[in-house]
């Protein structure tokens, strides 16, 4: 009897055991994930927290809540049933993951933390409670000013190089500026600069045009916070002849390659012999006016107009205003209209001279020249709209003399009106001085 009431016991006790593994086999497992849209975000800014569920086994309902630093966030809205709470039951066996979005917005600065405060996920099939593991997150969150105080600073290049050429001096990450020498007929050179910090950033590097004579290169280094850091390289492309010309005593050289050249408009294409080479140029039938090509010392191109007068070369800046259509070249006079004083202004990034009859006028006269049709005149400029017309000198002449005649008739008739006045004056002051004698005789 004991003997088969010790086996019954082995029996019972090894089917306890075969279900209690299997259930230990099929318990379903499942993730809650918190993952927030930034990492640090700004106070007065919003963030977003995606609440995830997943499991490999399908899920059948589920009911969890957020909890989150109240001090530092402000929930503002979500996709879940109730704000703060998602419940919900699956209408099949295909949904194995689950979502909702909680938006905050940052109100002090700080760790804030956000959470699973409660949370119960059911198996579809077996509809016991699956093993959850909770993964929370945490969002920084920084003033605008403390964001900036940690940006770096380092607006330094690591190497600083020029494909084929040698930079004089050496690089050196503090020495900002640096001298190369070309071949002749050079017109393009590989500018390589690497920056010594990740965050910063590169301009002004990469293929680069350069052109006969003196180039100036600038590479800038803008490190995280802005700040901008300036590497010069001064490139001179040697010239097998160069022609070089006085302009108010300055040095320039003549650009000999079309592709240099700014296309002014209202000119046709041509070329021209300065001290018996060709060069590129361009022609205005209207004016008369033939431009080239000149380039400062600082590496700076510009057209000007070419004058030759009994084997006197002159050059004079050529600047072209554009007004809807009117091309305009501004030209220098000795002549001062009557009633307006000598100015400086600016059209564009361009200053020029100018008359006005205040300093604070907004309406300039110009002398210059329509290239169009080679007409010189004056020229009416409004700053405000930007706008240039003709300035009729007889007209407003004509209009002036009239103004000064009426001026001259109105003086007049105040000057008449003065005198009859005057006259009524003594004739009233004879009649009392008659009216006081007669008194006096009476009594």
């Amino acid at each position: 009897m004991n003997k088969r009431i010790k086996y019954l016991g082995y029996i019972l006790t090894f089917i306890f055991s075969i279900f209690l593994f299997r259930g230990e086999v099929y318990a379903a497992n499942a993730t809650i994930t918190l993952k927030p849209s930034t990492s640090t975000v700004i106070v007065g800014n919003t963030v977003k927290v995606t609440a995830t569920i997943s499991s490999a086994s399908a899920l059948g309902s589920w009911d969890f809540a957020i909890s989150y630093d109240t001090s530092k966030l402000t929930l503002t809205s979500s996709t879940a049933e109730s704000v703060q709470r998602a419940a919900n039951v699956a209408t099949s066996a295909n949904k194995k993951s689950v979502s909702y979005t909680f938006t905050f917005k940052a109100k002090a600065s700080g760790s804030a933390n956000v959470s699973i405060s409660s949370a119960r996920v059911v198996d579809f099939n077996s509809e016991s409670d699956m093993t959850l593991t909770k993964k929370n997150t945490s969002i920084k969150v920084m003033t605008q000013a403390e964001l900036e105080a940690t940006y770096s600073k380092n607006n330094y290049l690591k190497s600083l190089s020029v494909e084929g050429a040698t930079l004089t001096p050496e690089f050196n990450k503090e020495t900002l500026e640096y001298s190369i020498e070309l071949e002749p007929e050079t017109t393009s050179i590989k500018v390589n600069a690497t920056k010594e910090d990740s965050t910063a950033s590169v301009t002004g590097d990469g293929e680069i045009q350069v052109s006969e004579g003196d180039n100036k290169i600038e590479v800038s280094v803008t490190a995280q916070n802005g700040n901008v850091r300036k590497y010069v390289i001064n490139a001179k492309v040697r010239e097998l002849s160069p022609i070089e010309v006085d302009v108010d005593g300055k040095k320039y050289t003549v650009i000999r390659k079309r592709e240099f050249l700014p296309v002014p408009k209202l000119f046709e294409e041509t070329t021209i012999t300065i001290n018996e080479e060709e060069v590129p140029a361009f022609k205005n039938e209207a004016t008369g006016y033939t431009l080239i090509g000149l380039k400062d010392e600082e590496g700076n191109i510009a057209l000007y107009i070419y004058e030759l007068d009994k084997d006197v070369q002159k050059f004079t800046l050529y600047q072209e205003y554009v007004f809807e259509m009117l091309v305009f070249n501004p030209l220098p006079t000795d002549e001062v209209p009557k009633g307006y004083i000598k100015a400086k202004i600016k059209i564009g990034e361009i200053e020029t001279d100018a008359y006005k009859v205040s300093k604070t006028s907004k309406f300039s006269l110009i002398y210059g020249v329509n290239i169009e049709n080679g007409k010189k005149g004056w020229y009416l400029y409004d700053s405000v709209e930007n706008t240039l017309q003709r300035y009729y000198t007889d007209e407003m002449n004509l209009l002036s003399e009239k103004i000064n005649s009426y001026s001259g008739l109105i003086i007049g008739l105040g000057v008449l009106s003065g005198v009859l006045a005057l006259v009524i004056i003594i004739i009233c002051i004879n009649i009392l001085r008659k009216r006081k004698k007669n008194k006096l005789k009476i009594n």
